[in-house]
């Protein structure tokens, strides 16, 4: 008998350590594809531990990519969930509480053809091309979302222009994917927006205009070409 419940008990230690391990690894790469999907750019996790008993979610190192311009558009250095931790394996996901602390946000722009390009414009497409709750195989409800310590950064290179400022802390509630929800996308693209007009009123109004005035797009043109001539000498060596 005490041998029995010796296994029982082993079996149950090394199951819990093999959710631990595994369960972390697999929600990770499904949260990173599923995400992916449906933003269409490239969602990166570097770090994601799951307290399956106390229903709590640490991740580290959260970025989205962009998709036309280099590097990342968004990273959020620390996110904190409490939710149904069983949830997380049904189509229905419950979150409690969300929260996104130390985030970091790169506003990409160019100037070309009298036509100011950025890496906003193309995701906020992406996101009003499909429909959320017709592509989703999960579904899930944010009942409160924090996100604190918001910095932007408006760069440019080739006009020269790279400008950090930050933004208030923001509070959502029920957001999710479901039929009662909040649509989340929805939401990033008001923020987008909201996005949009903090750069043409603190950095445009600024920086932008005055280098519109000396704006040489010939120049620029210049540039770009020594750079492609630089690249192709250092692969030649």
């Amino acid at each position: 008998m005490k041998k029995f419940f010796t296994i029982i008990v082993i079996f149950i230690i090394s199951f819990y350590f093999l959710i631990e391990i595994i369960g972390d690894k697999l929600i990770k790469n499904v949260l990173q594809n599923n995400i992916s999907s449906a933003l269409n750019r490239d969602i990166s996790i570097e770090k994601l531990n799951i307290d399956y008993l106390n229903g709590e979610a640490d991740a580290k190192g959260i970025s989205l990519l962009n998709k036309n311009f280099d590097g990342y558009f968004v990273k959020v250095e620390t996110a904190k969930v409490n939710l149904d931790a069983f949830s997380i394996f049904s189509n229905d996901v419950i979150i409690n509480s969300v929260l996104l602390s130390d985030i970091k946000v790169n506003y990409y722009f160019k100037f070309a053809d009298q036509i100011i390009d950025d890496n906003i414009r193309s995701l906020k497409q992406d996101l009003e091309s499909k429909d959320t709750y017709s592509e989703s195989n999960k579904y899930f409800n944010i009942k409160n979302l924090d996100i604190k310590n918001i910095s932007l950064s408006a760069i440019s290179s080739d006009l020269n222009i790279e400008k950090t400022l930050l933004l208030n802390d923001m509070n959502f509630n029920n957001v999710g994917n479901t039929s009662s929800s909040k649509n989340y996308k929805d939401i990033m693209k008001n923020i987008f927006n909201d996005t949009v007009e903090i750069v043409k009123d603190k950095i445009f109004s600024e920086n932008f205009l005055d280098k519109l005035e000396n704006f040489d797009p010939q120049q620029i043109e210049n540039k770009v070409k020594d750079k492609l001539k630089n690249k192709l000498k250092k692969l030649i060596k």
